[in-house]
C-alpha cells in the first residue's frame, strides 16, 4: 500500500468545541469575540468570522456564523473553562495533530485479505481513537479485526472501505432537501370556508 502522509495545517471550529464542551455554539461566539477584543488590545489578529452555509427546504440558504480556531487561539479561549472542558478539547487536539504527521504503515496479508492499521486508518479519516467506538467496532465486529503479536490492531481493508462509503452516504442523505411542508386542508375548514364559519375542532367536546 502506498504511504500516506497528510500536512494539513489543523484547525478548530467553534462548532466542534461547543460539542466537545457541551456549551451552547451560540455561548461559544460570544467568548471568542470577547477573546477577539483582547487580541486586538495586544495588536494581534483577530479570529476570522465565516459562515456556514445550509440550504433549507424551501431552496432558501441559511448563513450559520463560526469561528476556525487554532491550537494557540483555543487554548487562549479555554482559559476561562473548567479543567474538564479543557482536557476533552486538549485530547481532541492531540488527534488533530497526529494527523499532520502520519505516516501509515504497510499494510498486512492477513490469509490472503489486505488488512490495514487500524489506528492510522481512522485519524487519516478523522476519526476519533479516544471515544468508545474504537473498541465498539472490534466488539462487534471481530471478523474484521486482526491482532498482531506485536498487540497492533489491523482493519479488514474492504470493511474499512465499507464504513466510509456509510459514513458519505449518511452526510449525503442529511444534505437532501426536504419536501415542502403544505398544509392539508380538512373536510372541516373546506365546509368552513363555504359556510363562512370558523372551522369546529375534530374532538370538541360536546355542550
Amino acid at each position: 500500500m502506498k504511504e500516506l502522509i497528510n500536512t494539513l495545517e489543523q484547525t478548530m471550529s467553534s462548532f466542534e468545541i461547543a460539542k466537545l464542551t457541551g456549551k451552547r455554539h451560540a455561548d461559544v461566539m460570544r467568548d471568542i469575540r470577547i477573546l477577539n477584543k483582547g487580541y486586538v488590545n495586544l495588536h494581534l489578529p483577530k479570529i476570522a468570522l465565516m459562515f456556514k452555509i445550509t440550504e433549507l427546504p424551501n431552496g432558501a440558504k441559511r448563513n450559520d456564523p463560526y469561528f476556525e480556531l487554532t491550537k494557540m487561539q483555543t487554548f487562549d479561549l479555554l482559559t476561562g473553562y473548567n479543567t474538564e472542558l479543557r482536557i476533552k478539547v486538549n485530547r481532541r487536539w492531540a488527534e488533530l495533530e497526529a494527523l499532520t504527521q502520519i505516516k501509515m504503515p504497510k499494510s498486512l496479508n492477513v490469509y490472503g485479505m489486505e488488512a490495514l492499521p487500524y489506528v492510522e486508518w481512522l485519524l487519516l479519516h478523522n476519526y476519533s481513537v479516544t471515544s468508545g467506538q474504537y473498541h465498539a467496532r472490534i466488539r462487534k465486529h471481530p471478523q474484521h479485526f486482526y491482532k498482531a503479536s506485536t498487540g497492533k490492531w489491523y482493519i479488514n481493508k474492504a470493511f474499512a472501505e465499507q464504513l466510509l462509503t456509510i459514513r458519505q452516504g449518511m452526510q449525503a442523505l442529511k444534505e437532501v432537501k426536504g419536501l415542502p411542508q403544505v398544509h392539508q386542508v380538512t373536510l372541516f375548514e373546506v365546509l368552513a370556508e363555504v359556510s363562512g364559519e370558523p372551522p369546529r375542532a375534530n374532538n370538541q367536546s360536546k355542550q
